[in-house]
This record gives structure tokens, C-alpha cells and sequence, in this order.
């Protein structure tokens, strides 16, 4: 290829003495790069889709100190909120790929694992307790076993706590409420039935995109636990919330699988006792 003038000699000999140069540099940066390694800290991008008041930013701070105390500092993590790596289902993709390391996500991994849509069933526990024996019991490894066949490892789980009903026309005291609503739903079949259900007209939004959509009229309703009502600030721009416990919202904080196998034994133990001790603390918070 030319670049520019000059005969077919110039652009030939410009060739050779580019590779002779980058022949000579190359059992040099060959040497050098294991020295290089050995002391740099393995990086790890961790990113949602939510302001950093949501559970999910906290759970990943909790799990950033964690896993940086127990590794003495080896693995280090940026948290990337606010959407700034995409909206959730961008997010999810990324990990799958893994030009991002980790996330935390809702309904997104729905996409690749269908039946981890089980945990949010409207009214699936009776009660919190129960419904953390079966998530870190064997209901909850059969989701992971089937998470990881899709290229996710899920190390923790993000309790945010049972969703509300928000609206801005009136308030909602029984399911025949619902039926005059346009109600957002994330982008889940799932949530799309359930809120059906009810009688409402559906319109799935993503998280990140909800505050918009609610003051624009979009949408008159949508719902999310009061914890998400609150770090997303949706009280700004509707008039009527009713405690309706219809689902205990339970996310997925996943790394990506490969990454995970390139750690060394003591850093994976880390990575997934960090994630056990992020998702205990996010469930006293929430």
C-alpha cells in the first residue's frame, strides 16, 4: 500500500525497515511483559444503569472495599454508574462478551436465561426469610448453573426490596384501579403478563430512561420498590405510591465467566466471598 508520493522502491524499502524495526522490538516486549504483570493490580469494570443512591451502585461499592481489602489490593474495581456504559440490556451484553467484567442487572439477563424470571413472580415468598433460603439454597445454584451455560457467574444477589404501585391519576386500592393506567414495565415478558394481568396498558421503558418517560406523560405509572422510588427520585414526577408487595425484586450481579476462570484460586475466592458479603449487607440496608 502507498501513502502518499513517491516511487515503488521508497514504499518498499519504508516496508522492510518497519519490519526489521519491529522484528528487533519484539523479543524485547516479549521479555519485558511478564515483569510488567507481575505487579500491576488486575482491573475489573464493574457498571449499571442507576444513579449511584440505587442498590445496585451500593452493593457495588460494598463490593469494591471488599474485594480490594481481601486481595490486599491486587484486583482493583471502577464502578461505572449512571448508564454510562449503556442501559441495562447493553450492559448485560457486554458482560456476555466481556469487554466488561462485571454489572449488576434486572431483567436483562432474561434474555439468555428465560427461567431466572422465576424470582420475580408476583406474590412467589411469604416472606423474606423464605425467600432467601430458597435464593441461596438450591433454587438459587440451579439459576447460577444455568446463568453460567450462558457465559454469566452470578456472585451476588441485589435485593432492592418489594415493589410499590406509583401513579399520577389516583390511588390504587384494588386491582380494578389499574385498568384506566398506562403502566411501564421493564422489558420482560414476565412483567408485561403480570401487569396485563391487572387490566393496565403496558409500555416497557428501561430504568434509565423512566424519569423522562414518566414526566412526558409516557407512561402515567410504573413499578419499582420504594428504595428505586427514592434513588431515582420518581416522587418528583408522580402523585400517588401504594405499598402493594406484589414482587420482592431480587438482581443479579454477574461477572463474566472467562474473567472469572482467569483469576487465580485465591483471587476467585475472594471475588465470590466479597459478592456474599456485598449481598448481605445490601439485604440489611434495603
Amino acid at each position: 500500500m502507498q501513502i502518499g508520493g513517491g516511487d515503488k522502491t521508497r514504499c518498499a524499502v519504508t516496508r522492510r525497515t518497519l519490519l526489521r524495526g519491529a522484528a528487533a522490538a519484539v523479543p524485547g516486549l516479549l521479555l519485558s511483559r511478564p515483569a510488567l504483570s507481575q505487579g500491576r493490580a488486575k482491573r475489573i469494570r464493574y457498571a449499571h444503569s442507576t444513579p449511584t443512591t440505587h442498590g445496585w451502585h451500593l452493593w457495588g461499592e460494598r463490593f469494591k472495599s471488599a474485594v480490594e481489602e481481601k486481595t490486599a489490593g491486587k484486583i482493583q474495581v471502577t464502578i461505572f454508574p449512571n448508564a454510562q456504559m449503556g442501559n441495562e440490556q447493553d450492559i448485560a451484553k457486554a458482560v456476555r462478551l466481556g469487554s466488561i467484567e462485571m454489572a449488576s442487572v434486572g431483567v436483562a439477563l432474561m434474555n439468555w436465561v428465560p427461567s431466572i424470571s422465576v424470582t420475580d413472580a408476583p406474590f412467589l415468598f411469604r416472606s423474606r426469610k423464605q425467600a432467601y433460603a430458597a435464593i441461596d439454597g438450591a433454587l438459587g445454584d440451579e439459576l447460577k448453573t444455568r446463568a453460567l451455560a450462558q457465559g454469566f457467574r452470578i456472585v451476588g444477589w441485589n435485593d432492592l426490596g418489594s415493589r410499590s404501585m406509583t401513579n399520577n391519576k389516583h390511588p390504587i386500592n384494588s386491582v380494578k384501579d389499574m385498568r384506566d393506567l398506562k403502566m411501564r414495565v421493564p422489558d420482560s415478558r414476565s412483567y408485561n403478563a403480570m401487569m396485563a394481568a391487572t387490566g393496565a396498558a403496558v409500555v416497557a421503558i428501561d430504568l434509565s430512561e423512566l424519569y423522562l418517560a414518566l414526566s412526558q406523560g409516557v407512561a402515567d405509572g410504573q413499578d419499582t420498590p420504594p428504595s428505586v422510588v427514592k434513588s431515582n427520585k420518581f416522587y418528583e414526577v408522580q402523585k400517588f405510591i401504594s405499598k402493594t408487595d406484589h414482587v420482592l425484586t431480587n438482581a443479579y450481579s454477574i461477572i463474566n465467566a472467562s474473567t472469572f476462570d482467569g483469576l487465580t484460586k485465591d483471587e476467585q475466592d475472594a471475588v465470590l466471598a466479597a459478592g456474599t458479603d456485598a449481598t448481605k449487607w445490601l439485604r440489611q440496608y434495603t
